[in-house]
């Protein structure tokens, strides 16, 4: 002879922890997903998209035109200063441009520097800058003879 359980009612304690530990995990989550989002990245690419897209196909023109003049360019750096060194296709120094740039958080503007570089050699354009431990990026604008036009996004990292 076998006796069957009886299953345990539900009451309502038990659907009211239920509903507790439900609506719990999924407001946890959000908040969790809402404060990530906001102390990181700010999420603006651009202050409008539309205007952005309109100049799409000069951008890509300028892009095509900047890697068919074969320009090389290496950066290194330290806490207090930024070095970037311009080569040509034929591995010869440029010399004789004008190098600025915008140093910048990718995740916050609190820290952005602009940046304009002094020639220190051959080719090899140097400037002062403000490093602090993490992420950095520096977007650097050469200008050379002719209307030459170099543009270019590093990112690096500091340590600390």
């Amino acid at each position: 002879m076998s006796m069957a359980e009886t299953p345990k009612p539900i009451t309502g304690k038990h659907v009211l922890v239920s509903l507790i530990a439900f609506f719990g995990v999924i407001i946890a989550v959000n908040f969790t997903m809402a404060y990530l989002a906001n102390s990181t990245w700010s999420g603006l690419i651009v202050k409008n998209g539309y205007v952005a897209s309109q100049s799409f196909d000069k951008d890509l023109a300028r892009a095509k035109a900047q890697d068919a003049m074969g320009w090389k360019v290496e950066m290194s750096q330290t806490p207090d200063r930024v070095r970037f060194t311009f080569t040509d296709k034929a591995a010869n120094k440029i010399e004789g441009l004008q190098v600025t740039g915008q140093l910048e958080r990718p995740a916050t503007a609190r820290d952005d520097q602009a940046v304009t570089f002094s020639t220190i050699g051959a080719g090899v354009y140097s400037a002062p800058v403000k490093l602090a431990p993490g992420v950095w990026e520096i977007e650097i604008e050469a200008r050379g003879k002719d209307a030459l036009v170099y543009r270019k996004i590093f990112r690096f990292m500091v340590q600390g």
